[in-house]
């Protein structure tokens, strides 16, 4: 879907595997229980959304609003987030596997994750606050 205003929709329990929203405004979105493997969430904005024991392999969320949506207890397998707004998003207890971020961190809480090394190593380059992540294999 492109160019879309589906804010406050529920996509809770749907399988999405390989969808793509580009562009759109997905703003208090549900997506609890769904399955995004492989989905492209490009240029939208997720403020407020929700992902609650959400699969989200292989997920591209380039260039997309995260500022301030919860992640915490999620597993992240070979997911992107190049060039997207993760001011106060929070990872607590997330689990990162060949993750790439090319975006600012600063801000972005990752309190109690477990992550690989490459992860880890990207997220430290961009002065990430990583004083209470544990490194994984």
């Amino acid at each position: 879907m492109q160019y879309s205003n589906l804010q406050d929709s529920d996509f809770s329990y749907s399988d999405l595997t390989n969808s793509t929203f580009k562009c759109s405004n997905l703003d208090r979105c549900k997506f609890d229980g769904a399955n995004l493997t492989g989905a492209k969430i490009l240029k939208s904005n997720l403020k407020g959304a929700s992902f609650k024991d959400c699969i989200l392999d292989h997920v591209d969320f380039s260039s997309s609003e995260l500022s301030g949506v919860n992640m915490d207890n999620l597993t992240f397998n070979g997911a992107t987030f190049n060039h997207s707004g993760l001011k106060g998003t929070s990872f607590r207890n997330a689990v990162f596997r060949h993750v790439t971020f090319n975006t600012e961190v600063k801000k972005t809480i990752f309190d109690g994750a477990k992550m690989d090394k490459a992860t880890y190593a990207l997220l430290k380059s961009f002065k990430a606050n990583l004083q209470h992540v544990q490194i994984i294999k």
